[in-house]
């Protein structure tokens, strides 16, 4: 039986890539700021591009947002020391091993954090730390009953694991296109060059309509290309799809990761809190009280 997530840890998963994202932005920054060279670092024909151009447009995109998550980790560590709420290794591994639970071993998950974010396991360590000193802040003062945890670890421990899917993907607006893209693959011309080519979508088109691994119930995804992936095979390509905004879509599967058989076991101490976070504020709320209780702004010289 697949244990339904609640919407509550629905949004601490995208509150946590949403993190993710805005560290890995930080980093560059500081990076970037702190090396004393101002040379080019990249070049497009006869025009090259500054560093210092480099990093406006990423303050630019990212400055605010960055800011606001220093100020709430600092604020969020404030309300820790002043409470006297700790965090034990056995909650940071209970959370880590959440989040790499869709993964194929810890070592695929931390290879695709450094990949991807440039983080490393002591980064990822740091930020459930973060994480768990948030969520305790929001349901300190809410009662858990013992059935209540014992109900959670019962359902948690008979929860199916997802598929993970290489995913790739041509957006097209009307059928008769997305027919035609499936026609150019069968004739035997490549999926990623027909995406470049035809695919609307413009985050993905110009990868070759690479999406990167999905899980097998992301919300982010268009329920009518989730609903067929289990059908499907590594190498296997589907399609026309419609799709609820009246586009078309055209799917290709690069590969499948299957997920361990092992059961994920969790302390006692983390299910309370899970249990109680589904009564409790949303975490960017109780973010934005502390940032107001220890007068944390941004100030007008900043991006």
């Amino acid at each position: 039986m697949t244990k339904v997530k609640s919407p509550v840890w629905t949004a601490v998963m995208v509150l946590f890539i949403v993190i993710i994202m805005l560290l890995g932005a930080f980093w560059v920054i500081r990076a970037v700021q702190h090396s004393g060279d101002q040379s080019d670092v990249a070049v497009v024909g006869n025009e090259s591009i500054s560093e210092q151009a480099w990093i406006s447009e990423l303050k630019k995109r990212y400055g605010q947002e960055t800011l606001t998550q220093m100020m709430n980790r600092r604020v969020v560590q404030l309300e820790a020391d002043a409470r006297h709420i700790t965090v034990s290794d056995t909650e940071i591994q209970d959370d880590l091993a959440e989040r790499m639970s869709g993964y194929a071993s810890p070592q695929a998950f931390y290879k695709e954090m450094q990949t991807q974010f440039g983080l490393t396991p002591e980064d990822l360590q740091q930020e459930s730390k973060y994480q768990i000193q948030l969520e305790k802040i929001a349901t300190e003062r809410i009662e858990v009953s013992d059935a209540q945890v014992d109900n959670y670890l019962q359902q948690h421990a008979q929860e199916t694991k997802q598929h993970q899917y290489d995913l790739a993907w041509i957006e097209a607006d009307t059928e008769q296109a997305a027919e035609e893209a499936v026609q150019r693959i069968e004739s035997g011309e490549d999926f990623a060059a027909v995406a470049q080519a035809m695919s609307v979508d413009s985050f993905s088109s110009g990868k070759g309509g690479a999406l990167g691994w999905i899980d097998g119930d992301d919300p982010f995804q268009p329920p009518e290309v989730i609903k067929v992936l289990p059908q499907m095979q590594a190498g296997d390509i589907m399609g026309p799809l419609a799709l609820s905004t009246g586009h078309y879509a055209v799917v290709q599967v690069k590969d499948i990761r299957t997920p361990s058989s092992s059961k994920l076991q969790i302390s006692r101490e983390t299910a309370r809190r899970k249990v109680a976070l589904n009564q409790a504020e949303p975490l960017t709320e109780i973010e934005q009280q502390l940032r107001s209780k220890y007068d944390a702004h941004i100030l007008s010289a900043a991006p």
